[in-house]
């Protein structure tokens, strides 16, 4: 998975970041990216992959902690919708 550069603390704190969403996204996803932006508010931005189906999840913050707990809420959603995407881009 690619990962953004940082500090050493950042990257464990990146690392963590990858596994928590890793966890709580479940078994089939293969994590692809994890990106952040710092234009004013924190963005953390995650890219993953269910089978054919490719999604981005997003978490918005004033701390790249608050942005994390975004991208947590975000998650939980966003795997029921790629879940179905990749039920739907099955071959038969």
């Amino acid at each position: 998975m690619l990962m953004p550069d940082g500090s050493e603390a950042q990257q464990r704190y990146y690392e963590r970041v990858a596994r928590d969403c890793e966890q709580l996204l479940g078994p089939g996803i293969e994590m692809r990216r994890l990106e952040v932006a710092t234009d004013g508010d924190v963005v953390l931005r995650l890219t993953y992959r269910l089978g054919t189906a490719d999604w981005t999840s997003e978490g918005q913050g004033e701390t790249l902690v608050a942005a994390h707990a975004a991208l947590r809420d975000h998650l939980i959603l966003d795997r029921i919708r790629v879940g179905i995407r990749a039920l739907v881009r099955q071959p038969r």
